[in-house]
């Protein structure tokens, strides 16, 4: 019995994790909603994006921003899963981090008020994970792990490294919290 694939978002499926994800949920049969962050001017992997929605049934591209709820719920219609790659491409700074963390959770609180969706998985790094005290006695590195703010001010990690860590650490313990 052949059972048909389902709908499945990635969200912001024009950075470059989201661009690969998009690529292999299609090769494998899924059908995908890629949705594509308002950012004024279009880059070139948007370009792709719509390229490939003009030759591929199974693709549908939806412009969200994700500061505004509601478009949002129209890209996650029908879809039982959400990819969330959400990525500053232009660095980081408090403003930017504020505004990930708060889309991050318009992305969560969208999910959970539709029918439909059942997996969200969002995309990190493993800069979120190994900026800790004795992180060579870890076996393994997972979900539970976290890097040490505190660590990472005392050891002065790059400023620009810096502040991409603390963006990932503070949008997921935010998402973390939320969910708990």
């Amino acid at each position: 019995m052949d059972h048909e694939k389902p709908i499945v978002c990635v969200l912001d499926a024009s950075t470059y994790v989201g661009f690969w994800i998009l690529k292999g949920l299609l090769s494998r049969g899924y059908t995908v909603h890629a949705a594509v962050q308002k950012k004024g001017s279009e880059i070139e992997i948007e370009k792709k994006i719509k390229e490939m929605e003009r030759v591929e049934d199974r693709l549908a591209v939806f412009s969200v921003d994700v500061l505004d709820y509601h478009s949002i719920l129209v890209a996650l219609k029908g879809c039982s899963a959400l990819f969330c790659c959400l990525n500053s491409p232009d660095g980081y700074d408090d403003i930017i981090v504020d505004l990930e963390v708060t889309g991050a959770i318009n992305v969560v609180e969208a999910c959970a008020q539709t029918d439909s969706i059942e997996k969200i998985v969002f995309t990190s790094s493993l800069a979120a994970a190994i900026w800790r005290e004795n992180i060579c006695s870890e076996k393994d590195v997972d979900e539970s792990c976290w890097s040490d703010q505190h660590f990472c001010r005392k050891m002065k990690v790059l400023q620009l490294y810096h502040l991409f860590l603390f963006n990932y650490l503070h949008t997921s313990l935010h998402l973390l919290f939320f969910f708990f």
